[in-house]
C-alpha cells in the first residue's frame, strides 16, 4: 500500500471515530417556549461566570452568553450576582429581537430580586419593548412572527404601571394604552384609558395630551361607520372641557376646528333627514327636524337653507285640507 493511501486510510479512521458535531440543543421553557440553548464554559464563581457571559455579549454571541447566564443561575440561584444575570438574559433577548421573551425575562428580575439597583431601567425597558409592539411589532409562534397584536402592547404598558404606578414612565404606559385602543377602533375603551391617567395622574404632563384625546377618540367613534350623533355629542363636550381646562393649550385652535366639524356633520345630518320627509311630503316631520336644525346650530350654511324651507312648508301645510276633509 503507498504511503499516499495509508494516509488517506488513517485520515478516514480518525474522521469515523470523531463525534459528529453537535448543534446546540434544543430546550423549552415554561413561559418562553422553545429556543436553542447556548454553549458556555462552565466558570469557577458566579461573579466569574457572570463576567463570562459579558465578555461573550461583546462578541456578540448571544446564545452562548445566554447560557452562561443561565448557568449562573442554576448553579447559584441566591447569588448576589443572579440578578445582574437574569437582567442579562433580557438584554440578550432584546438584541436578538426576541422581545416579548426579553419582556418576560424583565419581569423575572422584578418579581424575584427586590431592590435591584438597575429597577428604572428595567421598567424604561419594559415600556419600549410595549412601544415596539405598539408600532406594529409582531409575536413570534415557534420562530415565525405572526400578527401585531396590540393586546400583547396593553399587557405590557398594564404591567409597566403595576410594577412601578408611581414612575414617570407609568403615565406614558397609561396614556400609550388609550393609542393601542383607538388602533384597534375600540373607541370607548382608549376613552377610558385616558381618562384613567387624568384621574390617577393629576399633575401629570401628560395631562393636556390626555383631555385633547379623550374628544378625538369620541371624534372617531362618532365618524367610524354612520355618523353617530351620541358620539359626536360627547366629542363637543370633550373638546369643549379641554378649551375650559387649557385655555392657552397647544391645540385650542385643533380642538375648535374639530368643534365645527363635529356641528357642521351634525347639522348636515338633520338637514338629509329633514330633506327626506321634505321629498316623501311629509311636511309637519320635514319642519320638526329643520326647526331642530336652526335652533341646534343656527350659524351653519345649512341653518340658511332649512330657514327659507321652513317658511314655504309652513305657508304648504297651512294650505293642506284638515284629514276628516281629504277623506270624503
Amino acid at each position: 500500500m503507498s504511503r499516499i493511501r495509508l494516509f488517506a486510510l488513517v485520515a478516514l479512521l480518525a474522521l469515523m471515530a470523531a463525534p459528529p458535531p453537535c448543534p446546540a440543543p434544543i430546550v423549552y421553557r415554561p413561559g418562553e417556549g422553545f429556543e436553542t440553548k447556548g454553549q458556555a464554559a462552565q466558570q469557577a464563581t458566579p461573579k466569574a461566570q457572570l463576567e463570562y457571559g459579558i465578555e461573550l455579549e461583546k462578541k456578540r454571541e448571544w446564545d452562548n452568553a445566554l447560557g452562561s447566564y443561565r448557568q449562573l443561575l442554576r448553579r447559584w440561584p441566591t447569588s448576589i450576582h443572579a440578578a445582574e444575570a437574569q437582567f442579562h438574559i433580557g438584554y440578550c433577548q432584546e438584541q436578538q429581537r426576541e422581545y416579548f421573551k426579553a419582556f418576560q425575562s424583565y419581569q423575572k428580575v422584578i418579581d424575584s430580586y427586590q431592590g435591584f439597583e438597575k429597577f428604572d431601567e428595567v421598567l424604561q425597558r419594559q415600556f419600549k419593548i410595549g412601544n415596539l409592539f405598539l408600532s406594529g411589532e409582531r409575536m413570534k409562534l415557534f420562530g415565525v412572527k405572526t400578527f401585531p397584536s396590540m393586546d400583547k402592547a396593553v399587557e405590557i404598558y398594564e404591567k409597566v404601571i403595576k410594577n412601578g404606578p408611581y414612575s414617570e414612565v407609568a403615565q406614558q404606559a397609561q396614556m400609550a394604552i388609550g393609542y393601542a385602543r383607538e388602533k384597534q377602533k375600540r373607541y370607548d375603551d382608549s376613552v377610558a384609558a385616558y381618562r384613567a391617567l387624568i384621574e390617577k395622574y393629576p399633575t401629570s404632563q401628560l395631562m393636556e395630551e390626555a383631555y385633547f384625546n379623550v374628544g378625538l377618540a369620541f371624534f372617531k367613534a362618532a365618524t367610524k361607520a354612520e355618523y353617530d350623533q351620541g358620539y359626536a355629542n360627547k366629542a363637543v363636550e370633550a373638546f369643549n372641557e379641554y378649551l375650559v381646562k387649557f385655555p392657552s393649550g397647544s391645540k385650542t385652535a385643533v380642538a375648535r376646528d374639530y368643534i365645527v366639524r363635529v356641528q357642521t356633520d351634525q347639522a348636515r345630518g338633520l338637514y338629509e333627514v329633514a330633506h327626506y320627509y321634505d321629498k316623501q311630503k311629509d311636511f309637519s316631520s320635514a319642519l320638526v327636524y329643520y326647526n331642530e336644525l336652526i335652533a341646534r346650530h343656527p350659524q351653519s350654511s345649512y341653518a340658511k337653507e332649512a330657514h327659507a324651507r321652513v317658511e314655504m312648508l309652513r305657508r304648504q301645510v297651512a294650505l293642506q285640507p284638515p284629514p276628516s276633509e281629504t277623506k270624503r
